[in-house]
């Protein structure tokens, strides 16, 4: 039976129970990634058989759509992303949905967006170690396993497999960007029989993109034809300086030669299956390619198959300036240390700088690449493609914003403008994300000796702690740019505060580094007494009346 309205025909069929599923979505994403977030479907309907019309009104930024944003009930629709040019952060954005008609009913949907940045990676150089010695012959002399990270503060520990004839010390410690951690590896080979030995050092570091890198310590001599699988890195950006390459495969001795083309490389045996060679600057003035290959010269060598070493042309784009510790941004101070996100701001493998001699300050040139603010070149703590970390000149205090550039190969990025404030101050964090645990000590003021916080060690209420940051502002006595830090500070800086668990902590030192950049800190402070044990107790760092960032923490017993 159809009813009907005297004024207006057959009456409409009631709109009940409007509604989205679901009303909360979450993307993640991480910086780097060359895949955007999978899109989320949305379900638009209502409870009633009668259809509903609605539009929808998607905010909080570009990065958020949704297809259809309009139609009639029920209707599937698609969610979508795109974080490019984001930096890292929370993000979040609502898509509010109404129905047409006189009694129009809305539906808000939450979005929330978190973008991350990419974790370090821990590199252990050489790999493999070799080492050759003959019986009767003194011991060989210790090496040094080089550790170091791509980016974020990372710790770690080393472990011994396969052998009793290697040691290693010391066995756990802290890597810093652009400072390699040192482990010192000795062989005792006396009373070993002729032939061949093989042990590992796994090197562990849990806050890693790679966690783990295993190091083959061995003593092997290989001949005959060369065969060559794959050389690291494959290529540069014209103009870089001389480059090292690694190559991968077997059959390498101490004869063997490395070419590029016609050009006779320097290199250096690591292993039968790993060389080094120099590729130097002369050849990489210019875009292009060149064929690398490994001969082993005399009966039955000859040259392998060639791997392809390419030589690109790019222009920097820089994407995002944050904080080294906090991967906070928006603001800079002076002698913060920053980490600079983009694109062809540097060579393609990561290079660090080169540590000066005498009381010299570190370079403002590093392969090439130079950072600018305003007209002032910064230190440049290490460049890649896609990563540069640079230390703000002192000389922006007293501003309050200042154009940030970067150049690679004479070629510079459009400028981005930041604000300047008095101090920034940013904590680092053993995950090198900006949150969680704080890469701190536990000092043993009996012998003075230090122990990495964690959850296995936690800090005892009444003792010292020491941990590092960087976003101080200017010193007193001023700081010099770029300098390396030969003596510590007299005392602490009286406009720096900290509290752990809410409760303040009393400040003993703070100020550079020995051996570390100026505009890198220690604070070493007591624990309170009266603060709630935990292994996740709040820490929060203030300078000049601006605090770190949140959700740091360390672990107080």
């Amino acid at each position: 039976m159809v009813v009907w309205c005297a004024a207006s025909g057959p009456l409409a069929a009631q709109v009940t129970g409007f509604k989205a599923t679901p009303t909360t979505m979450s993307f993640n994403y991480q910086l780097g990634d060359a895949k955007l977030p999978t899109a989320q479907s949305l379900s638009v309907s209502t409870s009633s058989a009668a259809q509903a019309t609605f539009t929808t009104v998607i905010a909080g930024g570009p990065w958020l759509t949704m297809s259809p944003a309009s139609g009639t009930t029920p209707l599937a629709a698609k969610v979508n992303v795109n974080p490019t040019s984001l930096a890292v952060g929370t993000y979040t954005g609502t898509l509010t949905l109404t129905t047409s008609g006189s009694t129009p009913a809305t539906v808000v949907v939450a979005v929330t967006l978190v973008v991350k940045a990419p974790p370090p990676t821990l590199t252990a150089s050489p790999s493999p170690m070799s080492v050759t010695y003959v019986r009767g012959d003194s011991d060989p002399s210790p090496m040094q396993l080089s550790l170091s990270t791509s980016g974020g503060v990372l710790s770690y520990s080393a472990a011994l497999a396969g052998a009793n004839w290697l040691s290693i010390s010391p066995k756990s410690g802290v890597v810093f960007p652009a400072f390699p951690a040192a482990v010192t590896v000795t062989v005792n080979p006396a009373g070993m029989m002729p032939g061949t030995y093989k042990a590992s050092i796994n090197v562990s570091a849990q806050q890693a993109a790679n966690k783990t890198q295993t190091v083959t310590v061995n003593l092997t001599v290989n001949a005959g034809l060369p065969a060559l699988d794959s050389i690291w890195p494959t290529q540069v950006t014209a103009g870089a300086p001389a480059t090292t390459i690694t190559l991968n495969g077997s059959n390498f001795f101490s004869g063997t030669v490395v070419k590029a083309g016609t050009t006779t490389l320097s290199s250096t045996l690591v292993g039968s299956n790993t060389m080094t060679a120099v590729i130097p600057a002369s050849l990489l003035a210019s875009s292009g390619t060149l064929g690398i290959v490994a001969t082993n010269n005399g009966p039955g060598g000859g040259d392998s198959s060639a791997s392809t070493f390419t030589i690109a042309n790019s222009e920097p784009t820089i994407n995002a300036i944050v904080n080294s510790a906090s991967f906070l941004g928006g603001t800079v101070a002076p002698g913060e240390m920053v980490t600079i996100f983009g694109t062809g701001l540097g060579p393609e493998t990561l290079t660090t700088f080169v540590p000066p001699t005498g009381t010299a300050p570190i370079a403002t040139t590093l392969s090439t690449t130079r950072v600018l603010f305003d007209t002032t070149p910064a230190a440049v703590i290490y460049t890649s493609a896609g990563q540069v970390a640079a230390m703000t000149p002192y000389d922006v205090a007293g501003k309050t914003t200042v154009a940030v550039r970067v150049e690679y190969s004479t070629v510079q990025s459009s400028q981005v403008t930041m604000n300047v404030a008095q101090s920034a101050p940013g904590i680092f964090t053993a995950a090198g994300t900006g949150s969680g645990a704080a890469v701190a000590f536990n000092l043993d003021e009996t012998s003075g000796t230090y122990t990495l916080n964690s959850d296995s060690t936690l800090a005892q209420r009444g003792t010292i702690v020491a941990f590092f940051a960087t976003g101080e502002g200017v010193t007193t006595p001023a700081s010099t740019d770029g300098a390396i830090v030969s003596a510590p500070a007299s005392g602490p800086n009286s406009a720096l505060a900290v509290t752990i668990g809410g409760q303040d902590a009393t400040v003993l030192y703070s100020g550079g580094v020995v051996g570390l950049v100026a505009g890198l800190i220690q604070i070493n402070t007591r624990v309170p007494l009266n603060v709630a044990p935990g292994k996740s107790v709040p820490m929060i760092l203030t300078i000049n009346g601006i605090q770190s960032q949140p959700n740091v923490t360390i672990g107080i017993k």
